[in-house]
């Protein structure tokens, strides 16, 4: 499968470690296996990349690099072919609301983990595939993207995602 374009977000929050990650030399390179042309990154409070970062990338990888702090992002959600980002229930619903193929990143430094929890809930439906932070370039380079279902919008998945989400926030 290709993936042409790639979302990359950290939501409101700050997660250097997952930019880190998905500009690495071995998570590019997948990128770069798998067709990736262009790498739209929303860093939040995360440290963006500098001038020469994304220089180097184009030159190195053919992978145009564009990032912004915050700014509304339903139009690069939609023109992605894959969002990557950390596990809040945002960006979780905006996956599954735009029927689009995820990778949800696990923030292991919050302390009070529900991200993980989310994460592996909607994994084990196939609407998404989760990792850990040490585990985003193996994940890019072998997983099946095509193997995901997309999430129906109807009122009962919708009753039943809330229903997690508030059981996660109760314990």
């Amino acid at each position: 499968m290709h993936l042409n374009s790639v979302y990359i977000t950290v939501g409101t929050t700050k997660f250097d470690a997952l930019i880190s990650a998905v500009t690495s030399e071995p998570a590019l390179k997948a990128l770069q296996n798998r067709k990736c042309t262009r790498l739209l990154i929303q860093h939040g409070n995360s440290q963006p990349l500098t001038d020469v970062e994304t220089l180097l990338i184009s030159r190195n990888y053919g992978i145009h690099i564009e990032q912004y702090k915050f700014r509304p992002n339903l139009e690069d959600i939609k023109s992605a072919d894959l969002i990557i980002g950390h596990a809040g229930a945002g960006t979780c619903m905006d996956i599954l609301n735009n029927r689009k193929h995820g990778l949800i990143v696990i923030n292991d430094a919050l302390m009070d983990n529900h991200q993980l929890e989310l994460a592996k809930q909607l994994a084990s439906e196939s609407y998404l595939y989760y990792c850990k932070v040490s585990d985003l370039d193996t994940h890019l380079a072998s997983l099946d993207f095509g193997a995901l279902k997309p999430y129906e919008t109807q009122p009962e998945n919708l009753n039943k995602f809330v229903s997690a989400i508030n059981e996660l926030m109760s314990h």
